[in-house]
């Protein structure tokens, strides 16, 4: 019997398994309400945010935001059912956003409360809703059905914008809600895609990180190669580094989890190994984050400017380290223009404890438990994807040295790590 641990951790027989449970077909899913909640979850991936957004009482509701938000409070609801137990990630969760609040009124007063609601608000409703309505293996399948229809729609219409030479989308959005037509971006003479996103970068992360949950809920190796395509091909539309990056770290680690299955410390290898290499880099070289973002970034340019980033950012976060500036401009070229680091952005706004807040919540989510692949008739299932949405994590952490990521982008994140608590919840209660 394994005696292993699920996650990064895991050891784990080398076992080919099916999914016990009978798989409900696509249409009878419909009617289900996790189905659903899925769609609501995930409607802002294909309804540009930048265009599509409507006002109610003062605040501005993306589709994506509209859907979490729909979802919040019924949450709560079915959380209180007997059953459900709380994690040490709800608790994180709700401290980050509290604790979001709490740096922007003192750095701002209410004026500063407000701007930080509309951030919290879509991060922990994400989180909350995916926490709530997706707790068993059917719940979890719907997500994927439905996750794999928007990708697919979402890297069409990305190559619609290579063809045309313009972002389709965002024109259409423009048109239709009379907005501001965002600029179109390009790398040489051909325009980088960016389908329903904000920005290529945001929208080539997003295929390559959602690689993880298709390659390990896919049994069947043609659709297995067919998704990875598809993500591939949003990945080079997208002409972004972070995103090239992502796909090949992700496939990495599945075949690194495939092919060493019999291996019980091979996740205990990967991290020391790895853990040695940046204790390496920030030892050896002068400029540790400079080294790592010019190794992050296609372009020389933006890896320069990157670093120029860093570099000003970090003189002002050492000014105001506890609760940062809010949405205070600096009156400096650089950081007004833009701060491309989710890290960077997040301490210069609500101060460093944020950081390690959501440091932790990451952590919380993806902390293993005891292996319950032999134990438990959904234990491979449970096992396989509550790894693939660890790693979907480790890519977020990792690319948000060099990438901000906002609306979808952001409320994706929460449910990422929403979806992955469940999974934990489910393999304690599987392990009972």
């Amino acid at each position: 019997m394994t005696t292993g641990t699920v996650g990064l951790g895991t050891d784990v027989g080398s076992r080919a398994y099916q999914r016990p449970f009978k798989m409900a077909p696509a249409r009878a899913d419909r009617g289900r309400p996790d189905y659903l909640a899925a769609w609501l979850i995930l409607v802002g991936l294909i309804l540009p945010a930048w265009e599509m957004h409507i006002f109610i009482a003062g605040s501005k509701f993306t589709a994506g935001r509209m859907g979490v938000t729909l979802l919040f409070f019924p949450a709560f609801l079915v959380m209180l059912r007997p059953g459900r137990r709380l994690q040490t990630a709800d608790f994180l969760a709700f401290c980050t956003v509290f604790w979001m609040m709490i740096a922007a009124g003192s750095a701002a007063g209410f004026r500063g409360i407000f701007s930080a609601g509309a951030t919290s608000l879509e991060f922990i409703a994400g989180y909350w809703a995916a926490r709530a309505f997706i707790l068993s293996p059917a719940a979890l399948d719907s997500f994927v059905r439905v996750l794999k229809i928007l990708t697919i729609a979402a890297v069409l219409l990305a190559v619609l914008d290579a063809v045309s030479g313009r972002w389709i989308s965002h024109d259409i959005a423009a048109a239709i809600f009379q907005s501001p037509v965002l600029s179109p971006v390009f790398r040489g003479n051909m325009i980088r895609a960016t389908s329903t996103f904000d920005h290529p970068i945001l929208f080539g992360s997003f295929c390559g990180t959602v690689l993880a949950i298709f390659l390990f809920w896919e049994k069947n190796p043609v659709k297995r190669i067919f998704y990875a395509g598809v993500c591939f091909l949003g990945c080079f539309l997208s002409q972004s580094s972070a995103a090239l990056m992502c796909f090949t770290l992700t496939l990495f680690a599945y075949f690194y989890e495939k092919l060493l299955q019999g291996f019980a410390k091979r996740w205990l290898v990967f991290w020391s190994v790895f853990s040695v290499g940046l204790v390496a880099v920030f030892l050896i070289t002068n400029h540790p984050i400079g080294w790592l973002i010019s190794h992050l970034t296609l372009d020389p340019v933006s890896g320069y400017y990157r670093i120029l980033i860093w570099d000003s950012a970090l003189v002002r976060i050492a000014e105001s380290p506890i609760f940062g500036y809010t949405v205070e401009s600096f009156d400096e070229d650089i950081l007004d223009a833009t701060i491309d680091s989710v890290w960077l952005v997040d301490a210069l706004r609500f101060g460093m404890p944020a950081v390690v807040l959501i440091i932790l919540l990451n952590i919380a989510a993806c902390l293993p438990t005891k292996s319950i692949r032999n134990r438990s008739s959904n234990g491979a299932y449970i096992e396989d994807m509550h790894l693939a949405f660890t790693i979907v994590l480790v890519l977020y952490m990792f690319t948000g040295i060099t990438v901000y990521f906002w609306n979808y982008s952001w409320i994706f994140w929460g449910v990422c790590l929403g979806i992955a608590a469940s999974l934990r919840e489910m393999a304690l209660r599987e392990a009972r």
